[in-house]
C-alpha cells in the first residue's frame, strides 16, 4: 500500500526535489499545499492552493482520508508550528525541514548533540538562524502536547537542481561565461555539503519509520570541503584549460565586496552519520552531486 504524504511547500527546490522524486517512485500518494506560484502540474498529485495559515484550509482537507505523515519544507519561524494542532487529527508523523544553523559557531565537527545557539541575533543569517532555533522547540512542544511523533531534518549547505541561492550557480555562470573564479587562497574554512537528492531520500526513510521518531537528524556529507577543493571539482566539470582561477587575497574580498557564497574565516562542518546509521542514508559524493548539478543548470538554459 503507497504512503499517504501530504506536503507543505513542495514547490521550490528541495520541496520541488522531493516531490518529483517520490511521485516518480510510485510509493507515494502525494498531495502539496503551496500558494500557487510554481504549481508541480503532475497528475498524479493533488495540488491545495493555500498559504498555511489561510483560516480555510482545514475545510479544504476535512474530507480527505488521513495522511501518514505531513513534510513541511516551508516553516521559518514560531508560529509556524500552529498548522500541526490544526491537523491534528489527519496527519500521523510531522517532518520538518529544519537547518544546521541552529548550532553554535565551532571550528569543530558538530553533531546532533552540540549546542544550540545563545545571545541574540547580530545580522540577518542569525536571524533566520535563531528564528529556526526556535521554531524547533515549538514543534517539539506542540507534538508532545498532541502525542504525534515528529522528526526534525537539519541540511547544511544544500546544493543541486534548482537551487535558488547563489551557491553553485555563482560558479557555473563563470563557466559558461569563460571567466575567471575568484579563489580565496588564505582561507583555511571548510564546509559540509548535502545533496538535494539525499534530503529527499532521507524524508522518504523517515516517512512511517518509528526509528525516526521523536529525533532530529542532521544532513550533512561526510567530505571536509573548502574552496580549493571546491575549485579543483569545479574544474574537473569545464576542463582544466577553460575554467581558469585567479588567486585573490581575503582583504581583497571584502574591499570589492565579491560575493563568495562560502565563509572565508569560519567552519561550517556537521556530523551527519546519524542519518546514515538510523535512516540508512547514503550521501551521494560532492563530485558526483556537483557534475549532475551543472548538467542540469546548463540544460536549463539551452
Amino acid at each position: 500500500m503507497k504512503k499517504r504524504i501530504l506536503v507543505l511547500g513542495g514547490s521550490y527546490f528541495i520541496g520541488r526535489v522531493f516531490a518529483i522524486m517520490s511521485d516518480n517512485s510510485g510509493q507515494y500518494d502525494l498531495s502539496v499545499i503551496n500558494r500557487g506560484r510554481f504549481p508541480l502540474k503532475r497528475p498524479s498529485v493533488r495540488e491545495y492552493v493555500f498559504d498555511r495559515h489561510d483560516g480555510a484550509l482545514r475545510a479544504a482537507l476535512e474530507n480527505e482520508e488521513p495522511w501518514d505523515a505531513l513534510v513541511d519544507f516551508c516553516a521559518y519561524e514560531e508560529g509556524d508550528g500552529g498548522i500541526i494542532p490544526l491537523l491534528k487529527d489527519k496527519i500521523g508523523q510531522y517532518i520538518g525541514i529544519g537547518s544546521c544553523a541552529v548550532f553554535a559557531s565551532s571550528r569543530e565537527l558538530r553533531n546532533e548533540a552540540s549546542p544550540f545557539l545563545t545571545g541574540s541575533p547580530q545580522n540577518p543569517e542569525e536571524e533566520y538562524a535563531f528564528k529556526k532555533m526556535r521554531l524547533e522547540g515549538e514543534i517539539r512542544d506542540i507534538c508532545v502536547s498532541l502525542g504525534m511523533p515528529y522528526t526534525i531534518l537539519r541540511p547544511c549547505f544544500v546544493f543541486g537542481p534548482f537551487n535558488y541561492a547563489p551557491r553553485e550557480s555563482f560558479y557555473f555562470r563563470l563557466i559558461l561565461e569563460g571567466a575567471a573564479a575568484p579563489h580565496p587562497f588564505e582561507s583555511r574554512s571548510e564546509f559540509s555539503f548535502v545533496y538535494v537528492r539525499d534530503i529527499a531520500r532521507a524524508i522518504m526513510e523517515s516517512a512511517g519509520n518509528a526509528a525516526a521518531y521523536n529525533r532530529s537528524f542532521n544532513l550533512a556529507g561526510p567530505e571536509r570541503v573548502n574552496y580549493r577543493i571546491l575549485l579543483k571539482t569545479l574544474r574537473s566539470l569545464a576542463g582544466e584549460n577553460s575554467f581558469p582561477v585567479e588567486e585573490i587575497t581575503t582583504a581583497r574580498v571584502y574591499e570589492q565586496n565579491i560575493p563568495l557564497p562560502f565563509p572565508l574565516d569560519q567552519n561550517e562542518l556537521f556530523d551527519g552519520s546519524m542519518a546514515e546509521k538510523v535512516l540508512g542514508l547514503r550521501y551521494t559524493g560532492f563530485a558526483e552531486g556537483m557534475a549532475e548539478a551543472f548538467s542540469v543548470f546548463r540544460a536549463s538554459l539551452d
